[in-house]
């Protein structure tokens, strides 16, 4: 036999006041599109003007971090009129702002009268919609920041990781300052791998693992300096030009560094100008524990025996020597 619900209890399961609505905001450049999963428009709050317009929409829940600081969420809206992929077409979507709030239609206990009546399910930045379908449209959101420093976020290797004069690392005490570490000038000759000017009397080898930029009829051409003979003030280039310098070509030529700690510390001709090394960005000890392991293993071999157990011969391995 089967079994009837109470009549009121059906009449308040059925009642649209009784309903739990999620409402979708999609902050976009002078634009916000607002849209409520259900069966017809919604105001909200109660009372107002603000339409969030009745929309199908997918929405599995958010998914955090193992911290909990990271919450993540997929929505699909309906896009069978095309209007979603429109917006898409017109507008950016990355970096802009998603907002899902929770609110209840019920006129007796949780009416929405007020804009602040909602539940903030999620509210996070969108990435640019990668899949636009047919029916759907899908949207991938992000909400809050990793723990920075989590994780080594650095290049892991010996050589500084830094671009010389990086003001935000290497020139931080301004012993890297390329407004400084500068020349410039008109070459008295060359050819298409060396520049010639009297006027560069710095020190040997000062202008190597530079930049230079020279220009000749108007165009310019961009190399690395590959040496710096200071006997006669000549630059040589890491790759020929494909046109010889002259006379009429300017430069500015550009200190360089090749990265190892011995520069950094000012030991160098080239490098920065004093010592740098409290901002050195490589990591120096790279290979000592695999140094120390091999140390180890020469200094205490392990030594193969075998002895006789009921008959049968059995390897015994052993450190240091010992039997």
């Amino acid at each position: 036999m089967s079994k009837d619900l109470d009549a009121n209890v059906v009449t308040q399961l059925d009642a649209q006041e009784k309903s739990m609505v999620l409402l979708f905001e999609i902050e976009l450049t002078g634009l916000t599109l607002r849209y409520a999963a259900y069966k017809s428009n919604v105001i909200f709050p109660h009372g107002g003007a603000t339409t969030y317009t009745a929309k199908a929409v997918m929405f599995d829940g958010v998914s955090q971090s193992l911290e909990g600081q990271i919450g993540r969420i997929t929505v699909k809206f309906d896009n069978v009129s095309k209007d979603m992929a429109a917006y898409v077409d017109a507008y950016d979507f990355e970096g802009r702002t998603l907002t899902v709030k929770r609110v209840y239609l019920d006129a007796d206990v949780h009416a929405p009268t007020t804009a602040t009546e909602y539940v903030e399910v999620f509210s996070g930045v969108m990435e640019q919609p990668k899949e636009i379908g047919r029916n759907w449209l899908t949207v991938t959101a992000t909400e809050g920041k990793p723990l920075k420093k989590k994780v080594l976020q650095e290049t892991y290797n010996i050589p500084c990781r830094h671009r010389f004069g990086d003001s935000n690392t290497c020139n931080v005490d301004g012993n890297a300052d390329l407004t400084s570490l500068t020349a410039s000038g008109t070459a008295d000759s060359g050819s298409v791998s060396t520049l010639v000017h009297s006027a560069l009397t710095q020190a040997d080898d000062f202008w190597n693992y530079g930049a230079i930029e020279i220009t000749k009829a108007g165009k310019t051409y961009k190399r690395k300096v590959d040496d710096f003979d200071a006997g006669t003030d000549t630059i040589t280039f890491d790759i020929v030009l494909p046109v010889a310098v002259d006379g009429t070509c300017t430069y500015v030529v550009y200190k360089g560094c090749d990265k190892t700690w011995d520069t950094c510390g000012g030991n160098n001709a080239f490098g920065p100008s004093a010592d740098n090394q409290l901002n050195y960005g490589g990591f120096l000890h790279i290979g000592d524990e695999a140094n120390a392991t091999k140390n180890i293993t020469q200094n205490n071999p392990v030594e193969s025996i075998a002895i006789s157990i009921g008959g049968g011969a059995v390897d015994y391995a052993s450190t240091g020597g010992r039997r």
